[in-house]
């Protein structure tokens, strides 16, 4: 893993961002697979079926995907026994049910523990701008959000993830998943570069 690190980090100071999504992000099998690339293909034909959706529209992201995480707070911790699976969900579909959802949530936020109401907020002022629906503190107030849990809990018993807590992150389109990536790969380029000032 150290390696797969120093690879990434020599890459992350030196290629373009857009090029380091499309080749450490979307293009790869993800590590719990262990490049089984059918098995992979498997396992998001299931999601696929079980949320309905496209398999194309889901990918592994974060640490899951190549091994390391790049949650500017994690600082490149390594996929381990202990993490989750972040999936992407690419459907403008599911994107705009949930944004109307959030919109229209009215007084129901007063109801709601405070990390679910502090990640409405996070909502309004972040996320919804670049075309993404963080689920995880969401999910039960969404339309869809009991069967979507059923179905990532579904998952969390396949052999390749087994055990392991299973996140969506809903995108509106590629361009809002790969504007996101390449955001916050800009974002750890300019940390890295600051250490060597």
């Amino acid at each position: 893993m150290e390696s797969i690190k120093q690879s990434f980090l020599e890459e992350l100071v030196c290629v373009t961002p857009q090029l380091i999504v499309s080749t450490w992000i979307f293009n790869r099998v993800p590590i719990p697979f262990d490049n089984k690339i059918n098995e992979y293909e498997k396992w998001r034909l299931d999601l696929a079926n079980k949320l309905e959706v496209d398999a194309s529209e889901i990918l592994i992201t974060g640490s899951a995907c190549f091994g390391i995480s790049l949650n500017p707070y994690k600082n490149y911790r390594f996929f381990d026994d202990k993490s989750d699976i972040d999936v992407a969900i690419i459907s403008e579909y599911f994107f705009n049910t949930s944004w109307r959802t959030l919109r229209n949530i009215g007084t129901r936020i007063h109801s709601m523990p405070p990390k679910s109401k502090q990640s409405v907020k996070d909502h309004v002022e972040k996320y919804i701008y670049w075309g993404t629906i963080a689920t995880d503190k969401l999910l039960p107030y969404l339309p869809f959000g009991s069967s979507w849990q059923s179905s990532l809990d579904e998952m969390a018993k396949n052999p390749y993830t087994k055990g392991r807590e299973i996140k969506a992150r809903i995108y509106k389109d590629f361009d809002s998943l790969r504007t996101y990536q390449v955001n916050n790969l800009k974002n750890l380029r300019n940390k890295e570069l600051e250490k060597g000032m």
